[in-house]
């Protein structure tokens, strides 16, 4: 089961960095498309659901704002596109992490390969957007850096979670099992 699990994490990991690959290579006009459609997705979304105006939406814009943009003055655009960065490294971060973990059973080295395999694609990534009339920016590492980061984090959270309910799980079947 763990062998297949970690094959299915793999893989997920794989194709996980195809897509990253992918819209890295796009160029800067169709980039800009993306972007511009993601937003006006989220916009409608905000229109239905209002969540803009949520204190946690505003502190959470406003600590990642500060965190990636420091005292420059972002727009929505380029705060949509820097949230893309770190939404895709965050569950590169997940899957690294789980694989890790699964393929080492170790949790120290689930947790370094959960952060550093998504680093060292996100420089990959940004060198190669330079093939692609797109500039590289170490900014953009560290927004992706810190995704894998929190999405490594995630992950052991994840994985401790199941821990826990697997060993409830398994208590409760030896206490049904216990004669009385």
């Amino acid at each position: 089961m763990r062998k297949w699990l970690s094959i299915i994490f793999f893989v997920a990991f794989t194709l996980w960095i195809g897509l990253i690959f992918y819209f890295s290579t796009r160029f800067p006009d169709e980039s800009a498309r993306q972007a511009n459609f993601a937003y006006n997705i989220l916009k409608k979304l905000d229109r239905t659901f209002d969540f803009s105006d949520t204190e946690l939406f505003i502190k959470l814009r406003k600590f990642f704002t500060i965190l990636w943009f420091g005292k420059y003055r972002a727009t929505t655009i380029e705060f949509v596109r820097k949230s893309a960065h770190f939404g895709l490294y965050f569950f590169l971060g997940i899957i690294s992490f789980e694989f890790g973990f699964l393929y080492t059973r170790k949790l120290l080295s689930a947790l370094l390969i959960g952060i550093s395999l998504p680093s060292l694609v996100a420089s990959f990534d940004e060198y190669s957007q330079q093939f692609f009339q797109r500039g590289s920016s170490i900014n953009d590492v560290m927004i992706d850096i810190s995704g894998a980061i929190f999405g490594t984090l995630i992950g052991l959270l994840l994985l401790c979670s199941v821990k826990f309910i697997l060993r409830i799980r398994s208590k409760n079947q030896l206490d049904k099992n216990q004669p009385l």
